[in-house]
């Protein structure tokens, strides 16, 4: 399949929120489109039912969240031949589940991780559905994943390793429409190694692969940067604790680039001069342009933008209005991530500078 998916672009986005307090058909639109999946059975009927899903794109893999009641769900020979996928994935799951994976018993509590052979039968049972899955063809998953009888592994979420694979992911997820594609790859690359690290337990990362966790790390913090770049409450703990990594991990990861501060105030100023050239007369004001992007003064501001651009914030002159592309809608159906997880081509992330991330890696 083409993916037709430009790196350089955001990554294609399906989401869909249906509840029965809503849409008296939600349950039925449900099991229709889920039925190439899974086989489901033993709702939960003490809630109303619903299903809230999202899903990103990102060269050969697909990222994404769902939630919805409790159930039993079961893939088998069934619904392994009609979806026809040959992938693998790696599942966070955030409200524990039961059951069997060909074999495999699972009874494991909320916050862990869970390797699945998506060609290979499985029945779970589940109090209520939230995972977050990343999943990929076997061709491009690593080697570390499909040289073993990975299906049904599962690791627990509580050491240090497992809860900044879990802020990784559930990073890439929430600055996913922040992300271009090729910085969408370059995280999902640092989440495998962290979770080949997790799951196989084979000592020091290589150069490469401390390279790599690096530049994943500091895609997604970029991301969660622009997205809080209003919020005047930001800062870099409520960002190293939504990465889930430590303030010295972060600050290598922006080590080349002059240190994570100074990066969000550049920043700050990118996105003051973008509303500046906005501005329609004088308004908004140069200080309500300066609190809005978290300068503590119109002056501190005006001095931060003169050093920074070599002219005041007053001197901008709005090019006026220009017309801008609109955006494509993804669908939001489950046939679409289906046929997203048939492409087999994209480009992989790679690593540009080693770092050192050991000892924060190995203080449990």
């Amino acid at each position: 399949m083409a993916l037709g998916n430009k790196s350089s672009g955001p990554p294609p986005a399906a989401g869909w929120s249906i509840s029965a307090k809503d849409v008296p058909s939600a349950l039925d639109f449900y099991l229709n489109g889920i039925s190439d999946w899974y086989g489901v059975s033993e709702i939960d009927h003490g809630q109303a039912f619903f299903t809230d899903n999202i899903v990103y794109q990102f060269g050969p893999y697909v990222l994404g969240r769902g939630r919805s009641v409790g159930q039993v769900l079961v893939r088998g020979p069934g619904e392994i031949r009609r979806s026809g996928l040959d992938s693998v994935a790696l599942m966070l799951d955030l409200a524990g589940m039961k059951g069997d994976a060909d074999g495999v018993d699972i009874n494991t509590p909320a916050g862990s991780f869970h390797l699945r052979d998506l060609a290979r039968p499985s029945a779970l049972k589940v109090g209520a559905v939230d995972a977050v899955v990343l999943a990929m063809p076997r061709d491009v998953a690593p080697r570390w994943l499909v040289d073993r009888n990975f299906h049904g592994l599962t690791i627990d979420g509580t050491s240090r390793l497992s809860r900044l694979l879990t802020g990784q992911l559930i990073a890439l997820l929430e600055s996913a429409p922040s992300l271009t594609v090729e910085d969408g790859l370059a995280s999902i690359e640092a989440a495998l190694v962290l979770a080949g690290r997790a799951f196989t337990d084979t000592g020091r990362l290589s150069t490469d692969q401390t390279a790599a966790v690096y530049r994943g790390l500091r895609s997604s913090a970029v991301a969660l940067i622009d997205r809080a770049v209003h919020d005047p409450h930001f800062t870099i703990g409520s960002l190293t604790h939504a990465l889930g990594v430590s303030r010295a991990t972060l600050f290598r990861a922006f080590a080349l680039s002059g240190g994570v501060q100074l990066y969000i105030k550049h920043r700050r100023l990118e996105f003051a001069r973008e509303a500046l050239l906005a501005r329609v007369g004088r308004r908004p004001t140069i200080g309500e342009i300066a609190h809005a992007h978290g300068f503590v003064s119109e002056s501190h501001f005006s001095r931060s933008f003169r050093d920074h651009y070599g002219q005041a914030p007053g001197a901008v002159q709005s090019p006026g209005p220009s017309a801008r592309p609109a955006s494509d809608q993804a669908g939001i159906r489950y046939d679409l991530v289906l046929g997203w997880m048939s492409g087999s081509d994209g480009p992989r992330g790679r690593a540009e500078n080693a770092l050192a991330i050991e000892d924060d890696l190995s203080s449990d």
